[in-house]
């Protein structure tokens, strides 16, 4: 089979979105892997206090990507797609005048806060071009465009690092600039927000937009703040997805320690300028992995259900993190990469199919922003706890910790994956 294949003939927007998602994956890779560094051994934090300047910024991504999930849907995709990308641009150009300071912190906190905002946009943007036959090949390929980005980054970064720091966030600038240009150049955005549609259809001006079936259809319209209160009452009344998303959060614990303890790891073992070197060649591995092994994985993921898939991803999760507890030299730390890559692969193109599946097409941007949020919970809690760890014990035993959530994780998923199995055939047999 030509895995290729699979990515062709999709819809035009699809391509121009993966195009701009590695320019802004590029420019991302630029600057957070070498957080814990820069704050380190830069700026002269502790480990845990380095811990807690990233609990702050997964706080502000929290934030920032459930107000871009939000406006994209109630003000339109592009607009929250523009504003956000404008603050990421101006927010890196300044910081490239303070790498020496701590006033560098804020510009790289409303980065943060920027950046994450456009991540359940574009997701949703996707799914406006998407349907059920193209889905995962679309998600797939945004996650793979992203990955090439992400191998080009850390090559740049890590040369830089060490002698030219002002030039990856004045990069990061540039690259967040051409994707801007590109998006408003060549973009369009089909989703009309609710309060438009609303508007048009009360004033009889035309079809309802895609999407304004299901609203119209509806014997009494919720207003505004029932459906907020409807979206959270779903996921707190949904058992599935509400464990789901614990065990999303957790899985992003257990990953975000590549860009925090691995580098540090690294530094104590190679020392700070081999150690920075090792670390952008982890992402570097990490991103030609993806672009070689996406395809062949999705053409086989696809014909699985979303869990299954991400219920092998937990298995390859803790068998990549073993190594890191296992071996102190650096081949078997990059052969290790393979492994876990694998894993990111499933997670990155299934998880965000479940969730969708699971969402009304009104709550699109909001849908994929729990994906985010179940993501920055990880993202928060993971510095500070393994920051602990390896402040009192040592970065074996946080691995091992790593390792034994990655399989209680794994418990879950296949619970709520035979669940699924069951209340499928139920439905059947009815």
């Amino acid at each position: 089979m030509n895995f290729i294949d699979q990515y062709r003939g999709l819809p035009r927007q699809i391509y121009i979105l993966a195009i701009s998602r590695a320019a802004v994956s590029m420019g991302v890779m630029f600057v957070f892997p070498f957080l814990s560094l820069l704050l380190t051994s830069r700026l002269g934090y502790t480990e845990a206090q380095a811990g807690l300047w990233i609990v702050l910024a997964s706080v502000i991504s929290i934030l920032g990507t459930l107000a871009g999930g939000k406006l994209s849907d109630e003000i339109g995709r592009k607009k929250v797609y523009a504003a956000a990308m404008f603050i990421s641009i101006v927010s890196m150009a300044f910081a490239g005048f303070f790498t020496q300071s701590r006033l560098i912190l804020p510009f790289i906190l409303a980065a943060y806060f920027s950046v994450n905002a456009i991540l359940p946009t574009v997701s949703a943007m996707i799914l406006d071009w998407t349907d059920t036959t193209n889905k995962t090949e679309c998600f797939s390929l945004l996650y793979l465009s992203g990955n090439i980005g992400s191998a080009l980054g850390p090559v740049i970064a890590g040369a830089l690092f060490y002698s030219h720091m002002p030039w990856i966030f004045f990069g990061m600038s540039i690259i967040f600039l051409i994707s801007f240009l590109l998006v408003l150049a060549k973009s369009e955005d089909p989703y009309v927000p609710k309060r438009k549609r609303t508007a048009d259809c009360s004033a009889g001006s035309g079809t309802p937009q895609r999407g304004d079936a299901e609203e119209l259809q509806a014997p009494h319209t919720p207003t505004r703040k029932n459906e907020e209160f409807n979206l959270l009452r779903a996921i707190f009344q949904t058992p599935s997805l509400l464990l789901f998303l614990l065990c999303l959060a957790i899985l992003t614990l257990c990953y975000i320690n590549l860009d925090f303890m691995l580098p540090l790891q690294f530094r104590d073992f190679f020392g700070l300028n081999a150690g920075s070197k090792y670390s952008s060649l982890i992402w570097t591995i990490n991103g030609a992995s993806v672009v070689f092994l996406t395809p062949v994985i999705v053409a086989h993921a696809k014909k699985q259900h979303p869990l299954f898939n991400i219920g092998i991803a937990c298995l390859l999760y803790a068998a990549g993190f073993t190594f890191y507890a296992v071996f102190h030299e650096l081949e078997p730390m990059l052969l290790a990469v393979l492994i876990w890559t694998s894993g990111e692969i499933l997670v990155s193109t299934c998880a965000g199919i479940y969730i969708s599946d699971q969402s009304p097409e009104t709550h699109k941007g909001r849908s994929m922003s729990l994906y985010e949020f179940a993501r920055g919970l990880g993202k928060l809690s993971g510095p500070p706890l393994l920051g602990i760890v390896i402040t009192f014990w040592s970065y074996q035993k946080a691995w091992l910790l790593i390792v034994f959530l990655c399989l209680a994780a794994d418990i879950v998923i296949w619970l709520l994956f035979f669940s699924q199995r069951r209340a499928d055939r139920a439905d059947r047999l009815q």
